[in-house]
Formats: structure tokens, C-alpha cells, sequence
């Protein structure tokens, strides 16, 4: 049997998307949807001193390999991630788990982070965000 063609179904396919305002070279782009690394990275920073394990990454982020996104960040940064070995909760097998070793290198990611989202015309971190970042590192003169 032929089928018809379904006048509903072709409109509904059909992806006409069209705006009012006629874009200028001048103009600034609009911001883009916010990036998987920039995502990672943000729940990297937020996690504070208890830091964030490669499931954490993919349970909150939605992501896969966490830790490669921490492997970039120190190759990128060049700054070293503290490692601790954290037995799942089932009791089989095991997965890292990363932290910033000192304040000066949040401070490094998060102007990485806010450079990148210039860069690639995505939000980037608020100074409301950073300082909330900041607050969970404590100053190592403070912390003694």
C-alpha cells in the first residue's frame, strides 16, 4: 500500500526557525549552550575540600571518563590534583578520588574556566559563583 503524504506530519517536520531581528556583523553573539569540559569543571571547583570522585562526574555531570576532564585541567594548568583511593560502595573495585592541593590553583581554574567561556562565547562564572567557589578553600594561613 501507498502511503499518503500526512499534511500534519510534514508540518510538523518541517524546522522553519526565523527571527525578527536581522543579525549585523556588529553585533555580539549570543551566549552557547554551556559546554560538557565547562559543566565538569564548575562541579570540580563546587566540590570543595571533599573533592569529587570519576562517578561523581558522571552521576551530577552526566559525563563519562571524569577523569580525564581532571587530567586535562592538570596538564592544561599545569598545576597537580590530589589523589586518594576510594572503595565503591558495593565493594568492588575502587575509583579516585581528586581535590585541589591548594587555593592558588582554584583560583588558577576558575580564571581558566571564565577565559574559556570568553573564549567560546558561553556563560562563564559570576562573582557571586567564584566567591562562593572560594569559600570552600580555606586559606592555607587560615586553616593552621
Amino acid at each position: 500500500m501507498k502511503k499518503k503524504n500526512r499534511p500534519i506530519q510534514q508540518a510538523a517536520n518541517s524546522d522553519i526557525r526565523t527571527s525578527d531581528i536581522t543579525p549585523t556583523i556588529s553585533t555580539v553573539q549570543p551566549f552557547k549552550r554551556t559546554p560538557k569540559k565547562h559543566r565538569a569543571r564548575v562541579y570540580m571547583l563546587s566540590s570543595g575540600i571533599e573533592g569529587w570522585t570519576e562517578n561523581d562526574i558522571l552521576r551530577y555531570c552526566r559525563l563519562s571518563s571524569g577523569r580525564n576532564y581532571a587530567s586535562e585541567l592538570e596538564r592544561t594548568l599545569d598545576i597537580t590534583l590530589e589523589r586518594t583511593d576510594e572503595k565503591n560502595p558495593d565493594g568492588i573495585g575502587a575509583h579516585l578520588r581528586y581535590r585541589f592541593a591548594c587555593r592558588n590553583d582554584v583560583i588558577k581554574t576558575i580564571q581558566y574556566v571564565n577565559h574559556m567561556a570568553a573564549i567560546n562565547y558561553h556563560k562563564g562564572l559570576s562573582t557571586q559563583e567564584i566567591a562562593d567557589i572560594l569559600n570552600l578553600y580555606p586559606d592555607a594561613s587560615s586553616a593552621a
